[in-house]
């Protein structure tokens, strides 16, 4: 089995990437001591990440603001069937930051219309709606790390 594992660093090409994917998995520590994970969709902005927390959901009362969190996507590429040297490709990107609340009108209106354009572009902006108990939050980035493992 060969298998080559390298660091990527075109910040564009990482982007690209982000804005691409649907979902991703959020792991923010609680102030119970615990750490929640759960797939979720996402938009990627200005070099961060937003999603929503579902307010109803029985972890919601102990997300720590200001807390630690990361954010992780994966993805496969198509290798040519026809090559010899790799016959997969990965894509990881990690993202670690901090966990902060959207107290900003003008930000969650941007972030409900990027998600809405993103996840619902059949529906028209002005009848597209958020669930009262979805709250939005972004991972403020501190790191981005991505890796390219290709191998057979």
């Amino acid at each position: 089995m060969k298998r080559i594992i390298k660091q990527a660093r075109d910040i564009k090409e990482i982007e690209q990437q982000l804005n691409e994917t649907l979902s991703g998995v959020l792991c923010i520590h609680l102030s119970n001591e615990k750490l929640l994970q759960f797939a979720c969709n996402f938009v990627y902005l200005d070099k961060n990440i937003h999603t929503f927390l579902d307010s109803s959901d029985e972890y919601y009362e102990y997300v720590k603001y200001g807390s630690a969190g990361s954010f992780s996507v994966y993805s496969n590429e198509k290798v040519d069937p026809k090559a010899k040297d790799f016959t997969y490709k990965i894509i990881s990107i990690t993202i670690n930051g901090e966990i902060k609340d959207i107290d900003d009108i003008k930000l969650r209106y941007q972030i409900t219309e990027l998600y809405r354009a993103k996840y619902s572009p059949a529906i028209k902006k002005e009848d597209y709606s958020l669930s009262e108990n979805l709250k939005p939050v972004i991972l403020d980035t501190n790191e981005i790390k991505s890796l390219i493992e290709e191998g057979i």
